[in-house]
């Protein structure tokens, strides 16, 4: 069965958002390496876009987020999509796969080597959630709240990430 992401973007192209925001979509193959590619995608975006305040954060719960998708998400043969969000209150990654399991955070025993990626989410990001998709699968995401971050809300419609308009 084909991927449910073939109508989607499948390259790093920017959009802007209904309202004030911006976001870059890129669509993954599941591979060992995509936690990486993802991070560095991520990375690359908001480094573009100027939002490094919490960059170190936003790529380990990147990291996190894709390898969960990779490991327990995606089925065989079905990508991972990656989207960054520059919104007015908040920065925010998205991990989309196709898998049906909802991830829950669980509390792993001291000797146990995996089973931490969301408490190193909860703890990492502002917020962190899952939500439905219109196709199979789901969401999960982390946030990134500017105002606690000391950063700026983004000014009205009119402006935006710089260097984001191709």
């Amino acid at each position: 069965m084909a991927s449910t992401f073939t109508n989607e973007a499948t390259d790093a192209a920017p959009d802007l958002l209904p309202g004030t925001g911006w976001h870059r979509t890129m669509v993954f193959p599941r591979r060992r390496n995509t936690p990486r590619t993802a991070r560095d995608f991520v990375a690359a975006t908001l480094t573009e876009w100027g939002e490094t305040s919490r960059l170190d954060d936003m790529r380990l719960c990147t990291s996190e987020l894709v390898t969960n998708a990779v490991l327990y998400g995606a089925p065989v043969g079905r990508l991972v999509l990656v989207r960054v969000e520059s919104l007015d209150e908040e920065l925010r990654i998205e991990v989309h796969d196709s898998g049906e399991n909802r991830p829950t955070q669980r509390v792993p025993e001291e000797s146990t080597v995996d089973g931490r990626g969301l408490l190193i989410v909860a703890v990492t990001a502002d917020s962190w959630g899952v939500k439905e998709r219109t196709r199979p699968g789901k969401c999960v995401w982390a946030a990134f709240d500017r105002v606690k971050n000391g950063t700026s809300p983004l000014p009205p419609h009119t402006t935006g990430p710089q260097g984001d308009t191709s």
